[in-house]
């Protein structure tokens, strides 16, 4: 892989968990399920990943905890090291 991506798993099961206790038990379990799936390559690992954490902050919008949008925002970050596409859109409908 070109772009060396730091492992930011434990910070994204400490945001998981956070988002259920705080009551987004559903969109914690989508996030977990995509993030924790068996993928044929890392990349497509971290674009699928990439991908459920934009989907769980857009659909959570104001519901996410300001210290859970900041871990995911920095897992993401590291996704587009390698998936610079990826991005939440603001204001994007459910």
């Amino acid at each position: 892989m070109a772009n060396e991506v730091k492992d930011f798993y434990p910070l994204l099961r400490e945001a998981i968990a956070e988002a259920r206790a705080s009551g987004l038990v559903s969109l914690a379990d989508s996030l977990e399920s995509h993030s924790s799936a068996a993928y044929a390559t890392s990349s497509e690992l971290l674009g699928e990943t990439g991908q459920a954490i934009v989907e769980f902050l857009r659909l959570g919008g104001a519901d996410v905890q300001p210290a859970v949008a900041a871990k995911l925002q920095e897992c993401l970050r590291q996704v587009q090291r390698v998936w610079p596409e990826l991005r939440v859109r603001q204001g994007a409908a459910a």
